[in-house]
């Protein structure tokens, strides 16, 4: 039996070698395919827990830019209400109007009947004088006494003060809780330029009314002309203010995201090189327990970890800390570079714009974009326009500046002045990341969604409920004066400021353009971390 069995594999066994030869071969090529497909599922699974971890650092840091934009708020919303201080010129103003009006009644219970002899012999064409800006009339009297009819003769300016009294009462309420003015000269911009300090240009525009031979121009004029001038003024700095609200949260946020970009790539290039050590701290460890420990001789554990803790250059708190105080110089200084633009952009654009003009919503944006041509661009020598940058506005421009921010900003002066050269790659990284083209492109975009929930702002806080009602029925679109819009472009700079949730903040963090451009800063590695 054993021997058939013998001969039936002698002389079968070279059929029965192919098999197991293919068997085997078969075996070791799924073993090699398996193995293969092994690493290229881990392969599969740890990049996804990359980029799924980046993802969410991304993420968090975006939460995180957020969190700081809105804490560097109430500083910059400060400084811009304390220096176009709006509700101190519109307190002076309405202090005017009170006064006036109760002289007028004083002098009407005293005198009527020389009032209305007065009037009956004074009155003529050229009785009723506007200024430039059609702010004030001229009123003839008799020896210094105002005619009875005054009253009911002044200008729209008056008339505009007592309907629109209520309305800047609301948006105003410190403007009638004392009973005494200050004056905005000494309110208004105190740290700015001339510019936006003084208001002696404003006199050449206001027209001082000339009056009557009956009238006394010495008695008249300076009423006159400080009306014009307190009415000017609310009408500029409001604009100014508006729209320098609208560009310093612009660039605060976006200054924001490169910031704490930079910052948060580091962190997520320290939390790898540290993933690393820690892999290769438990491969050592392994290696130690087992025969080929060996080989490494009298290397150390500790070796390892100095090697690898040297590779990797760490942030330090001091460095961090100081990286974070850039943005003093926006919040303090640059904001009124921004402004001191944007005050000469609409000084030519709404200078000729009297404040009784009614416009609709589509001329008031067509008006502010001619200001934001004015600001955004500058023209060459050549005659050309050409886009400029905010770099200067962003970051202190000379070393000795930034000395000054660093220790304004609560740095130590020995630690200021150290030498830093991890400081001072962020600080190029960011300088280079902001007078990039892509950094022009997303302000372009993000100027124009700001200017959009302006135009909502507008449309809700003064179109809406104080639009012309006899248009709207007629179907037109609706139309309101210019003075009846300042009380609601006030309203909005302190609800863009001050408001929780911030309206402006969340919808400049949500475009598309933010995230791409924080993503190019937070995704820009070197070459020896890929």
């Amino acid at each position: 039996m054993f021997n058939a069995l013998g001969n039936y594999f002698s002389e079968r066994r070279r059929g029965l070698t192919k098999a197991a030869a293919y068997v085997g071969g078969a075996y070791y090529v799924g073993r090699y395919v398996s193995a293969r497909l092994e690493d290229v599922r881990n392969s599969i699974v740890q990049e996804r827990t990359a980029r799924e971890n980046l993802r969410r650092r991304f993420d968090q840091n975006q939460q995180d830019i957020s969190f700081t934009i809105m804490a560097l708020l109430p500083t910059l919303g400060a400084h811009i209400l304390r220096d176009m201080d709006v509700e101190g010129v519109t307190q002076e103003l309405q202090s005017y109007s009170r006064a006036s009006k109760d002289r007028l009644e004083v002098q009407h219970s005293t005198a009527p009947s020389e009032s209305s002899a007065s009037f009956g012999a004074e009155r003529g064409p050229d009785t009723d004088m506007r200024s430039d800006n059609g702010s004030v009339s001229v009123i003839s009297s008799n020896e210094g006494v105002p005619t009875e009819l005054s009253a009911s003769s002044t200008s729209w300016v008056d008339q505009v003060s007592s309907v629109q009294s209520s309305q800047f009462s609301q948006v105003f309420p410190e403007a009638n809780a004392g009973t005494t003015s200050t004056s905005p000269k000494s309110s208004v911009g105190a740290d700015l330029s001339d510019s936006m300090i003084t208001t002696s240009s404003m006199s050449s525009s206001a027209a001082p009314g000339p009056s009557t031979s009956s009238a006394s121009p010495d008695h008249l004029s300076p009423v006159t002309r400080s009306k014009a001038e307190l009415w000017r003024e609310v009408k500029i700095l409001t604009f100014t203010r508006t729209l320098t609200v609208i560009y310093s949260m612009t660039l605060l946020s976006l200054f924001t995201h490169a910031q704490l970009s930079v910052l948060g790539r580091t962190k997520y290039i320290q939390s790898l090189i540290q993933q690393e050590r820690d892999e290769r701290l438990r491969e050592q460890l392994e290696y130690s327990t087992s025969v080929y420990s060996l080989f490494w001789g009298d290397r150390s554990l500790e070796d390892i970890d100095t090697d690898i803790l040297e590779e990797s250059e760490t942030v330090s708190e001091e460095t961090e800390r100081k990286f974070l105080t850039l943005s003093w110089w926006l919040l303090h200084v640059g904001w009124k570079d921004v402004g001191e633009r944007v005050r000469r952009g609409v000084e030519d654009v709404f200078e000729g714009v009297s404040l009784k003009t009614k416009l609709t919503a589509v001329d008031l944006q067509r008006l502010i974009n001619d200001v934001r041509r004015r600001v955004e661009y500058e023209v060459t020598f050549e005659g050309r326009e050409r886009r400029i940058n905010f770099l200067s506005t962003l970051l202190p421009p000379t070393p000795e500046t930034l000395q000054h921010v660093l220790t304004q900003g609560g740095i130590p002066p020995w630690l200021a002045t150290a030498h830093d050269p991890k400081f001072n790659a962020f600080l190029e990284e960011t300088r280079t990341h902001l007078a990039s083209g892509s950094f022009d492109h997303v302000l372009e975009v993000c100027l124009d969604k700001a200017m959009d929930v302006l135009s909502h702002g507008v449309e809700k806080h003064v179109f809406g409920s104080h639009g012309d009602q006899d248009d709207a029925m007629m179907g037109q679109e609706p139309k309101e004066r210019l003075a009846a819009m300042l009380p609601g472009l006030a309203r909005w700079c302190h609800l863009a400021l001050e408001g929780l949730p911030n309206e402006l903040v969340d919808t400049l963090a949500d475009l598309r353009e933010v995230s791409a451009f924080s993503a190019i800063i937070y995704t820009n590695y070197d070459d020896r971390f890929r």
